[in-house]
């Protein structure tokens, strides 16, 4: 298509006017002489007419590259042009690289070991299209007559000047700066971040080498994110080739290098997975195990997982009566069913990631689907805890004599709901670890994933290890019973809070739809247990099964079809009823605040965080907290994950994060952030604030 458009501008065209005096164009010498098996440097050079240019070597969406064939005499060869950066030309909606005004191509010779002649002269014909509107092919046949001789040549003082500018604006090769590039499905992110911080860019642009690759004509998203750059540049949606590696110039007009220093550098680095953080980056593989295991200790700790402690008690209570080896495979299957969730949740987070999605730890909880499943399901656990129903032996049997294959089977289901439930949560250690794995192989990602499953289960696993620790739980008994019950609370208080969310997800309606499916849900549990169970007639039992699957598969397709709605609502978590006056995340408002120097605290969150809401409630949500901000004239920015929100996920991205919480805290006139822990109090935020090294204005 781009020949095509070429040859039909120029047919049109050739033949209406000539460009003679569109373009004039001479060959100099940067010497005066030449001499024998030295190398020297001849330049084209093309002064265009007002409004009319030529083209770099990538001559964007139309054009055609200038073209050089020598003449040279026996002996002399010639390298590759050395093409000055292009600026960006529009033309009939179509964006084209090239130069308007004057330009010289430069190009070194090497002259021969032994040349007798006193003389040389060299030849070019060059070759050109010439366009404003129209366009119009061009030629010349250049040549320049120098003197050989065996001294040092001296410089040519006329065309000095000329080589100095065409040298200024000739691309470098190297830079202290630090060059990173992302490539997805449809664009190239470009981070570009200095030696020093305090280096500042206003503008970016980059041209690629090749054509056919990326979009020449819309604008690249030029911003500034925690003293990095970032550029992003559209990929063609019908590309020629898909690049494996940044090949092309970068261009700013303040310089690479300081001030009024040369605007242009070479890059051809390939594409990463995703970008290098910096903190995170430091530590090994096996340090970020490491963390990731102990994480996964803390974990255990965490709010999120509270209800969960009911499975594990009952656990405990049911390996009371178990031999030692009973309750370590007990144990073991609890801990495959943790493990084995954790790898399905990496896989999927991996496997959504190569396709371009911004996602990650806790990104289930991001989908109105999953927060609906999973709250039928701990509405329909907590009923079999109260006794509405029993699942054949139960999932937290109380007999004595347990069924081999049901006991295996409740334990694994205990490890895959303590898995999912746990995913809100971030524990001390963990964001570390879990930002490390952003920058590793899907192995490596594997392996700490891995690490912080098993750190989970293995309190409990030591206790099934060990049974005689348990001899403090009294024999069972009617209390047993009871704190069956008491722990059905605990998953009906997690299903109120997963209600909660999924209203900000969805809105009042959704909420209302939510507790139709869990009433029908209710309805089929209380059919089942009372006229299901094994003990009743068979055609009254199957009957009743039949009736309360129907129900359920009602239920849910009810409460999927709402869930699966495009609709959601802004979630907003706590902006509006807090003492501190929080403004919603924009990475736009960010930027601007840093560069006028503005200290700022940025609260990552999500409402599906439980680590989150209690951080706010405990630490944040607090009116001597609120003073202090007030105080130092610090800017708040809350920024909500609780749905996909790609913004957010660069943002922790760019902090080596891929969970929530995350706080972070800037100085006044610094670009340097301060990451605050995953778990806050009064006092550590105070601590954080008091050691800020500005004052109230």
């Amino acid at each position: 298509m781009k020949k095509l458009l070429i040859i039909l501008l120029t047919t049109l065209t050739l033949f209406a006017q000539n460009d003679e005096k569109l373009v004039e164009a001479n060959l100099v010498s940067e010497i005066n002489s030449i001499q024998p098996g030295s190398t020297f440097w001849l330049g084209i050079n093309l002064k265009m007419k007002n409004e009319w240019h030529t083209y770099w070597k990538n001559a964007g969406d139309a054009g055609m590259a200038t073209y050089i064939n020598w003449d040279l005499p026996e002996g002399f060869t010639a390298g590759e042009i050395v093409w000055p950066y292009p600026k960006k030309i529009y033309m009939s909606g179509l964006a084209n690289f090239g130069y308007e005004g004057e330009t010289t191509l430069l190009v070194k010779l090497t002259a021969p070991q032994n040349y007798a002649d006193e003389t040389v002269t060299i030849k070019a014909h060059v070759e050109w299209l010439v366009c404003k509107i129209e366009c119009l092919p061009g030629n010349a046949n250049l040549e320049i007559a120098l003197p050989v001789k065996n001294t040092l040549p001296e410089v040519n003082e006329a065309a000095l000047e000329k080589f100095a500018d065409a040298r200024f604006n000739i691309p470098l090769n190297e830079s202290s700066w630090k060059i990173e590039s992302v490539k997805s499905e449809n664009e190239v992110i470009i981070k570009v971040t200095p030696a020093e911080y305090d280096y500042e860019l206003t503008d970016l642009y980059f041209f690629p080498s090749k054509n056919g690759i990326y979009q020449n004509a819309p604008d690249q998203k030029f911003e500034l994110r925690n003293g990095s750059y970032y550029l992003t540049v559209l990929l063609e949606n019908f590309r020629a080739e898909e690049p494996e590696s940044l090949d092309g110039v970068l261009v700013t007009s303040q310089g690479w290098r300081g001030e009024n220093s040369e605007k242009a550098l070479n890059v051809n680095v390939e594409f990463q997975d995703q970008f290098e953080v910096n903190e995170e980056s430091k530590i090994t593989v096996l340090a970020a195990i490491f963390f990731a295991f102990i994480g996964g200790l803390i974990l255990n700790l965490m709010p999120c997982v509270l209800p969960v402690l009911s499975i594990k008690i009952l656990g405990f209570v049911n390996h009371k009566n178990q031999s030692r080896s009973a309750s370590f495979v007990s144990g073991l299957w609890f801990t495959l069913g943790v493990l084995i969730s954790f790898w399905i949740l990496t896989t999927l987070l991996l496997i959504l990631r190569e396709g371009g999605e911004a996602l990650g730890w806790g990104f289930q909880l991001q989908s109105p689907i999953f927060i609906f499943l999973i709250s039928v399901f701990l509405f329909l656990f907590a009923l079999n805890l109260f006794g509405v129903f029993e699942f054949g032996t139960s999932l937290t049997t109380l007999e004595n004599k347990i069924d081999t294959q049901n006991g295996k089977f409740s334990n694994f289901l205990s490890g895959v709901t303590a898995a999912i439930v746990a995913t809100p949560c971030t524990a001390p250690f963990m964001g570390t670890a879990l930002g490390f794995a952003l920058t590793q192989s899907a192995l490596v990602n594997i392996l700490i994933f891995s690490s912080l499953g098993f750190g989970m289960a293995f309190p409990y696993l030591l206790l099934s290890a060990f049974p005689k620790w348990m001899k403090i739980i009294p024999k069972p008994g009617e209390w047993m019973i009871k704190l069956k019950q008491f722990m059905g609370f605990l998953l009906a208080a997690t299903v109120i809070w997963l209600i909660w969310v999924y209203g900000l997800q969805k809105g009042s309606d959704g909420v209302i739809l939510l507790l139709i499916s869990l009433l029908l849900s209710s309805i089929a549990a209380w059919v089942y247990g009372n006229w299901g169970m094994i003990y009743i007639k068979k055609t009254k039992r199957v009957t009743a099964q039949i009736i309360s699957l129907l129900i359920i598969a009602f239920a849910l397709y009810f409460g999927i079809s709402n869930s699966a709605d495009a609709k959601t609502v802004g979630a907003n978590t706590s902006i509006s009823s807090s003492y501190i006056d929080w403004q919603k995340y924009s990475q736009k408002k960010v930027d601007s605040l840093l560069n006028e120097g503005k200290p700022l605290f940025i609260d990552f969150t999500a409402a599906w965080c439980l680590s989150c809401q209690v951080n706010e409630r405990v630490a944040l949500n607090n009116q001597e907290v609120a003073e202090k901000f007030e105080e130092l004239g610090i800017t708040a920015f809350k920024g909500d994950w609780t749905n996909k929100d790609d913004e957010i996920t660069r943002a922790l991205a760019s902090f080596g994060r891929n969970s929530v919480p995350l706080y972070i805290l800037y100085d006044k006139e610094s670009k340097v952030p301060i990451k605050l822990p995953e778990i806050l109090t009064k006092s550590i935020v105070l601590d954080a604030l008091n050691n800020l090294n500005i004052k109230g204005e």
